[in-house]
């Protein structure tokens, strides 16, 4: 069966204690989504994963409610309590309770539910928090499920995927995401003489467009970057380096690899933009107060604006250099189980199945406004033409979620983007050169690593 055995249940309440240890403090947010946790690091050594029994459980013999612990509110909440009434009304007997808890709450409330022995059956959180919760072993692994359910992993973007895996086992799925394209603000556009309906398509026009767009004197500047320290700054240069072909760690996650030509090409890029006036060192937010023109933002700022926008803006693929490539940063949520006996476990497993499968995830993408996490329902024309119907300004993120890149799955990613967005602050704000600054955040992420 695939139920907790007494033996795994002492190894996860060790890894209770771990857990424990390791994540307090868990809970600043930055902006544009990308959120980071100041919890510290657990050892990468932790509790080794487990694998769940080979055998598939007995149906429930008698009705089951899953508590379903998640931080979705307001319209997405609603979604979501449609969708396991909907489960429910397919699936006699089986019961969805949706419980929300805020997201600066949930990673501790989960923490201390693990280490008292009273967790939900199913939980859905940001993706960045999986690197330390695959790593406890307070997770159930997935593999015997997914493989006598028949899951289609192939049909998830495979970065995505990768966000739950660890030593070769899958620990959550992919259930929502989101990513990061280019605003415009048309209106300021226009009274810059610029086309409103042709945005820029590579750095060199993305720099020309700023520029003529800047307008001192109405304290507009042309393009907003995130200039201050913190994984805001982090999460949105790591587009850049990505797009000039960098990568941000080594492929073996043991060493910083954004010190490179492609990392000196992405920051001297900011570096000259703010040079030249067209970016000001400048708290987040100016594009959203319509003092800038441009801005690289995430797909929840469409949903936010869309009933009441600030001004007429557009949203489009975000530029990339010439001989560079399209990328983008992507956010989200990871849905997982935790131990329980075999009837509640095969019963939570196939709620998670039905919610991450196509069907249940066009409905829910196209409700909330999350983007697709499988191949199938981005291709979908149900989806598409809902999408194109109802606000087309979210077509650039669902286009180009093929190109979405994750946030290294390291435990202590934290600590590590703050350590070199201090760095790359410093040649923001004219303190180092480019270089120096790359050189500075490698010796320091590479300290990180090697204590990891």
């Amino acid at each position: 069966m695939f139920g907790i055995t007494r033996n795994r249940l002492a190894l996860v309440l060790s890894a209770a204690l771990l857990l424990g240890a390791c994540a307090t403090g868990a809970g600043n947010t930055t902006t544009s989504g990308a959120t980071t946790t100041a919890a510290t690091a657990p050892s990468t050594t932790a509790a080794p994963a487990t694998t769940a029994p080979a055998t598939t459980a007995p149906a429930a013999a008698e009705p089951i409610t899953l508590t379903f612990w998640n931080y979705w509110d307001g319209k997405n909440g609603e979604v979501l309590n449609q969708l396991a009434e909907q489960y429910t009304s397919e699936h006699p007997g089986v019961t969805i309770e949706s419980v929300f808890v805020g997201w600066g709450d949930l990673l501790p409330k989960l923490q201390t539910a693990v280490a008292g022995g009273d967790t939900p059956d199913i939980a859905a959180g940001d993706l960045v928090w999986m690197p330390k919760l695959t790593r406890t072993g307070i997770l159930v692994p997935l593999d015997e499920y997914i493989q006598a359910a028949g899951v289609d992993l192939g049909d998830f973007y495979p970065e995505m995927l990768r966000v739950g895996q660890y030593q070769g086992h899958t620990y959550s799925l992919p259930v929502s995401t989101n990513n990061l394209e280019l605003f415009y603000n048309k209106e300021l556009f226009s009274k810059a003489g610029l086309d409103p309906d042709t945005p820029p398509t590579s750095w060199s026009e993305l720099s020309d467009m700023a520029a003529q767009c800047t307008d001192p004197s109405s304290g507009v500047s042309g393009l907003e970057l995130f200039t201050e320290p913190g994984e805001g700054l982090t999460w949105q240069f790591q587009v850049y380096l990505w797009q000039a072909g960098g990568q941000f760690l080594s492929d073996d996650l043991t060493k910083a690899a954004f010190n490179s030509p492609a990392g000196e090409k992405a920051l001297n890029f900011w570096v000259d933009e703010i040079d030249n006036g067209s970016a000001p060192v400048a708290p987040w937010g100016q594009f959203g107060q319509g003092k800038a023109c441009m801005v690289m933002d995430g797909s929840w700022m469409v949903g936010i604006w869309s009933s009441d926008p600030p001004f007429d803006f557009g949203t489009a693929q975000m530029p990339y250099p010439s001989n560079g490539q399209p990328a983008t940063n992507m956010g989200g949520e990871q849905i997982f189980l935790f131990p329980s006996d075999a009837a509640r476990q095969q019963a939570a497993f196939d709620f998670v199945s039905w919610l991450t499968g196509t069907d249940a995830q066009i409905t829910w993408d196209s409700e909330t406004g999350f983007g697709p996490v499988r191949k199938s329902v981005a291709a979908s024309d149900a989806f598409v033409s809902h999408v194109r119907n109802s606000e087309p300004r979210m077509l650039p993120f669902i286009e180009n979620q093929k190109y979405a890149h994750s946030r290294p799955p390291i435990a202590n990613y934290p600590e590590v983007s703050d350590a070199f967005s201090e760095q790359i602050e410093r040649a923001l704000l004219g303190e180092s050169t480019p270089q120096q600054a790359l050189a500075a955040a490698e010796a320091a992420v590479n300290k990180l690593l090697g204590g990891s």
